[in-house]
């Protein structure tokens, strides 16, 4: 058993029975002081369990404290110091070697706190925090990385030009939901004009060009829209301006975009649009925020690291083909049933 020492002289102490509290009290005979062992990792490990527990889930600090029967400014205290701690941590370590990667920014503060995120093909997150997103933050998050053989982006032009100084020859792959957005944010989701109808109709069978096969016909789609409505985009007015300038700006990055939205083809197993940062990541970390809103910047790095750095993928469990069977037909019944029941409602 090894032997308790005094923390002011270093002569050893005895057992000295115990405190009110029931811990063990210990006398040291040169100094002639008795203390009780502090456990700071113990302590420190409790506060960080109950930090992510708070930020974690939906209970209020003041319930918290109540629960742990202290006040809610020493709580806070506590909690102040790990958060710290955390937002201070090492997040991105250097040359990390990857084939996948996939990028994307999300801003947690305003538009003075942005985090941007990197995913490779093993789930692995990655994640610095930066004021905004620019080629130089960019190219400074980039530079933790390997060269990877593709890596799958929007449409940021500071996060694609960083990608091609860094890397002139790695292959880019465009996300095909994001040009979908760009493009309803220029003509709109129901557009008036026939022409509008029509283009929509071919970026929606995008998600369906997952064959070089499907990738030819679905370009050769594309170019047929833009030869029947040439005349009907590039039209003037009596000022010499273009009547229809949205239409000009969404064929402008579709065009632009087509060389980089079927990249993945060549790569197997990478993704045609990123997803998988937007709905798992960037949805987590929106969460996190929208339920302890009120924190500063150092507080919300804190936060990020981590949610981020305990954040898991779910998967979902392999189902044998009798299994899919039956899920499918409870869910046919439960449509069966709930139609039933919304029409005895009315007839009543």
């Amino acid at each position: 058993m090894v032997r308790k020492h005094c923390k002011e002289c270093g002569g050893p102490m005895q057992r000295w029975g115990r405190s009110r509290q029931g811990k063990q009290r210990f006398y040291c005979v040169e100094c002639k002081i008795t203390s009780t062992p502090q456990r700071d990792d113990v302590e420190l490990r409790h506060t960080v369990d109950n930090l992510k527990k708070w930020l974690g889930g939906k209970e209020s600090l003041a319930d918290m404290a109540a629960d742990a029967h202290v006040s809610r400014q020493a709580l806070s205290r506590r909690f102040h110091k790990v958060m710290m701690q955390a937002a201070t941590a090492p997040i991105v370590p250097d040359l990390l070697k990857t084939k996948i990667l996939i990028v994307d920014g999300t801003y947690i503060h305003g538009h003075t706190l942005c985090a941007l995120i990197a995913v490779d093909e093993q789930d692995r997150i990655h994640w610095k925090f930066v004021h905004h997103e620019s080629f130089a933050s960019w190219c400074d998050f980039l530079s933790s990385f390997v060269e990877p053989e593709i890596i799958i982006m929007d449409g940021q032009k500071g996060l694609f030009l960083a990608a091609r100084t860094l890397w002139p020859k790695v292959s880019i792959q465009r996300c095909q939901f994001h040009l979908v957005a760009f493009a309803i944010q220029y003509i709109g989701r129901k557009p008036k004009e026939q022409a509008g109808r029509d283009l929509m109709a071919i970026l929606y069978e995008l998600k369906n060009a997952k064959t070089p096969e499907a990738r030819d016909i679905w370009i050769k789609d594309y170019r047929a829209w833009e030869q029947r409505y040439e005349i009907f985009i590039g039209a003037k007015g009596a000022d010499r301006k273009f009547l229809r300038p949205r239409f000009r700006g969404a064929r402008l990055i579709i065009r632009r975009a087509i060389p980089y939205l079927f990249t993945f083809l060549n790569h197997q197993g990478a993704p045609n649009t990123t997803n998988l940062v937007e709905g798992w990541i960037n949805g987590a970390l929106a969460e996190g925020v929208r339920l302890h809103r009120g924190l500063g910047i150092p507080q919300k790095k804190a936060l990020a690291t981590i949610i981020l750095s305990d954040l898991v993928r779910p998967k979902h469990p392999v189902l044998t083909i009798r299994e899919r069977l039956k899920q499918a037909q409870k869910i046919r019944l439960a449509r069966f049933f709930g139609k039933r029941r919304r029409v005895e409602t009315i007839i009543i």
